[in-house]
């Protein structure tokens, strides 16, 4: 996945939007969308640095080409399709004889043993170069870092939204199947994957808080599933909540101020609230059956849950009331979602707040799969089928693409191990994320985090 190359730590860094016009923005949530054509001719490297710089140039043409079609918006168009010397020049006629939309590429330099990348993206039916980006550096092992950046402001000028390659996603893994579950990190594709707990002892359920710098989870480090709270700079780590029962299931509010969680006395679940440096927890959500996975709208309005109440458990949705500062909340009514299902689960929202997926158990074919609904519990999409089974699903920061953990093997009805796998928030283009290790589940998308140029 990151490019071997030679040279040695970063000199400078330096970064130059040029946006011409703001483009035509691309509806993702539309029906009707089509992925656009992009073309993404080869760098162009100085004739006399050829020899130095060529295998630099196909690292970054082929990372470029995969960052593009990982998005899922764009179709990258085959070289074949186009010649060298006719990319030379902004020929829109050309581009758009050949039915691209947009076009990417740039150029390599070394002066001084110091490495100068520049890119550019042409908008073909504007006629425009939307963005322009001039990053020097002496390192090119942060090619791979600048790439990112760049991608993910092409996807913001198109679709008006972050992109992703900045995101980081927490997930349950093991290294062997003897291993405990512990909590990792790794990137939007499964590379860079970093262990974060080490206690001999399972981990459940990581949650990020909304600046994306804490990990809230459960541990039977001490025998009894405790919440505990890691701030992933400093590594430090608290207790959140300790009582003696459960204490799963924890999630920050959307303006980080609280943390709900499931939590039990005599053996009753309902969901509680506590603030993320702990201390005593007040209880929400008390109903007569089970109260569990507790997901927040975010735009604050609502609260996701699963309840036990009708038996098996259904997803319901809760209206919030929220204090001045938002240091409290109350639940103001609530209404059931699901009717349909024999056990539905871990509910999540789309980052617009306007939709719903769920994990449902059918009984019939004895698999779960995942679900899309609205908020009022209409509009019910099946998105995934045939296919082990599907739970956990989170959406990116964008609402473009859903991860989720799948025990499928390939396209046979057996179950294996739970792996991580990505979809368009359509449910279309499944695939699996590697993350090289022997159990990966539970992924939880961080929030975009803008990490400069």
């Amino acid at each position: 996945m990151k490019p071997r190359i030679f040279f040695a730590f970063l000199y400078f860094c330096s970064s130059m939007i040029v946006q011409a016009q703001t483009p035509y923005v691309v509806n993702i949530d539309s029906p009707n969308f089509r992925k656009l054509v992009v073309a993404l001719p080869s760098l162009d490297v100085t004739p006399s640095q050829e020899k130095q710089l060529l295998e630099l140039q196909a690292k970054a043409s082929e990372r470029l080409s995969y960052l593009f079609k990982f998005t899922g918006l764009f179709e990258v168009m085959s070289a074949d399709a186009f010649k060298s010397k006719e990319r030379k020049v902004l020929d829109v006629g050309f581009w758009k004889t050949i039915g691209v939309d947009s076009v990417s590429s740039g150029s390599l330099t070394l002066v001084n043993k110091r490495l100068t990348l520049t890119l550019w993206t042409q908008d073909v039916h504007q006629n425009k170069v939307l963005l322009k980006q001039t990053y020097k550096l002496s390192d090119p092992l942060k090619l791979e870092t600048h790439l990112r950046n760049y991608v993910d402001k092409v996807l913001n000028l198109y679709t008006g939204r972050p992109g992703i390659f900045q995101t980081k996603i927490a997930f349950i893994g093991k290294k062997t199947k003897t291993s405990h579950k512990q909590v990792y990190l790794c990137d939007f594709d499964g590379s860079n994957v970093r262990q974060i707990t080490a206690e001999p002892a399972i981990h459940l359920s990581p949650s990020w808080n909304p600046s994306g710098t804490e990990l809230l989870y459960t541990s039977y480090q001490k025998g009894n599933p405790d919440l505990y709270l890691t701030k992933l700079a400093s590594k430090e780590t608290i207790l959140i909540s300790g009582t003696q029962g459960i204490n799963i299931g924890g999630t920050f509010t959307p303006q980080g101020k609280l943390v709900a969680f499931t939590g039990s006395t005599d053996g009753d679940s309902d969901i509680y609230v506590t603030k993320p440096s702990g201390g005593p927890r007040r209880p929400l959500l008390v109903g007569h059956g089970s109260e569990v996975d507790a997901s927040f709208s975010p735009d604050g309005r609502w609260l996701a849950y699963v309840s036990g109440r009708f038996f098996n458990p259904h997803i319901f949705v809760a209206e919030l009331t929220w204090n001045s500062d938002f240091s409290d909340l109350k639940v103001k009514s609530d209404m059931r979602l699901t009717h349909a299902g024999w056990y539905n689960a871990t509910p999540t929202w789309s980052p617009d707040s306007k939709k719903i997926v769920f994990a449902g158990f059918d009984k019939d074919i004895g698999r779960f799969d995942l679900f899309m609904m609205n908020p009022d519990g209409s509009k019910l999409e099946r998105l995934t089928l045939d296919s082990g089974d599907n739970e956990s699903p989170t959406f990116s920061p964008n609402g473009r693409l859903m991860m989720f953990q799948s025990n499928r093997i390939g396209n046979s009805p057996q179950k294996g191990v739970s792996q991580l796998y990505i979809m368009n928030h359509d449910g279309s283009e499944q695939r699996r994320i590697d993350t090289g290790l022997y159990l990966a589940e539970e992924p939880n998308w961080g929030p975009f985090i803008e990490q400069g140029d």
